[in-house]
């Protein structure tokens, strides 16, 4: 079956977990006004994006145990609605947030990005799950002898 993408690899989707917490606490503590809402906003939405994430991997292990590049991943991601969604979540969650980033108080930038990483967090903690189980959802092919 051969190596999966890197996005794929449990290792490293917790060290994503973490450099995203780090870089949401630092914003939190750094900005100021502090980005509540847009933080909020993000992780609220990261968890949607995560649920269909999961719902996605579930809907296709195989596609997703086979992916060796980006685009495969993607593929794999658009092969079913829960994926297709959850693409199209990072975009609105993107769009949304800076629309709220530009309307508030303080520096633009900072809530956007504020915003955007408690998004990323979010939703990699709930997509976390998928990953463990997608190997054991994989159907095995029969082996020749």
């Amino acid at each position: 079956m051969g190596d999966r993408h890197l996005t794929l690899d449990a290792r490293f989707n917790a060290a994503l977990i973490v450099v995203w917490a780090l870089a949401a606490g630092a914003l939190l503590y750094l900005a100021r006004p502090r980005p509540l809402l847009l933080s909020g906003v993000g992780a609220a939405a990261g968890l949607v994006a995560g649920i269909l994430q999961r719902k996605s991997v579930r809907l296709a292990p195989a596609s997703f145990a086979e992916a060796k590049s980006a685009v495969e991943v993607r593929r794999a991601f658009k092969s079913n609605p829960p994926g297709r969604l959850s693409i199209g979540m990072v975009w609105i969650t993107g769009i949304g947030l800076l629309a709220i980033a530009l309307l508030q108080e303080g520096n633009a930038l900072l809530g956007f990005v504020a915003g955007y990483v408690s998004f990323m967090f979010a939703r990699e903690i709930v997509a976390f799950q998928a990953l463990a189980g997608m190997r054991r959802n994989v159907p095995q092919s029969p082996r020749a002898f």
